[in-house]
């Protein structure tokens, strides 16, 4: 597979990957209310959520860059290391 095909094929998951994401965003409903997807249509964007995990899992395999990757909480707070001097020269 050539790198351009390889890049095309990784924004394209990315793409699909978002477009299902947002739109299972934008029909979640509040808990009691009717769904407006069918839960076989909820069943199939789930199905092919999967398959993409897999798929870009493969190729981060392939590309030997899967050590690299790392979840991501959007409520998790980042630590950020800071020299003792680089400290004192900010409070100077």
């Amino acid at each position: 597979m050539s790198s351009e095909t390889k890049d095309f094929e990784i924004r394209l998951l990315m793409a699909v990957r978002k477009t299902l994401i947002a739109v299972a965003k934008d029909t979640m409903t509040k808990p009691g209310l009717r769904h407006p997807l069918s839960e076989q249509t909820q069943k199939m964007m789930s199905d092919c959520l999967d398959i993409i995990s897999s798929r870009q899992i493969s190729i981060e395999k392939k590309s030997k860059s899967h050590t690299k990757m790392q979840p991501v909480y959007t409520d998790e707070q980042t630590v950020q290391s800071v020299s003792v001097d680089d400290l004192k020269k900010t409070l100077n």
